[in-house]
């Protein structure tokens, strides 16, 4: 079954932007924020976001290998799948892309932003979440619990943050 050309084009885009290899271009976003808009991104957002990406890379690079599961291609077969861009076939579990988008949301959110900013960033996960399946990458299960690692990463990350000096002096 055919997605419309826009919500496929859509779905690529996300799931490009949310290519995990793209921590540092979202560090840098961070960063810059933080610089103009501190109210909108703490040092303690930027602080579980980089804490958090190291569990999170920790937790995929030991879980994808030993789970080779194979992804909807693999599984379905061509005439089941659409695929998006470039094809893959195994390591589907978990979602790597859904795991940095649900980090990025829950440092936003632990971190305090404001509303808005941790809305939108929510929004975000799920649509990114959504796009790995749109592009035939990923199974629900594999972005669900791609959405899992990423919150409890910036979960632990918040935890350390608050039991290290630099929760105790910036607040």
């Amino acid at each position: 079954m055919s997605q419309a050309p826009a919500l496929a084009e859509m779905a690529a885009l996300l799931s490009s932007v949310a290519q995990p290899r793209n921590f540092p271009l979202w560090i840098a976003l961070l960063v810059i924020v933080h610089r103009f808009k501190p109210g909108w991104i703490s040092f303690a957002v930027l602080w579980n976001f980089v804490i958090g990406e190291l569990a999170i890379w920790a937790a995929i690079a030991t879980i994808k290998p030993d789970m080779d599961y194979p992804r909807p291609l693999t599984a379905l077969g061509k005439k089941a799948v659409d695929v998006i861009g470039k094809p893959e076939y195994w390591h589907s579990f978990p979602s790597g892309h859904a795991a940095l988008a649900f980090l990025l949301f829950g440092s936003l959110f632990f971190g305090k932003s404001p509303k808005a900013i941790w809305v939108s960033a929510l929004i975000y996960a799920l649509l990114v979440a959504w796009s790995r399946i749109a592009v035939g990458a990923h199974f629900p299960t594999d972005v669900i619990g791609g959405a899992f690692i990423g919150l409890v990463g910036a979960g632990l990350a918040m935890l350390i943050y608050h039991r290290t000096a630099c929760g105790r002096t910036t607040g």
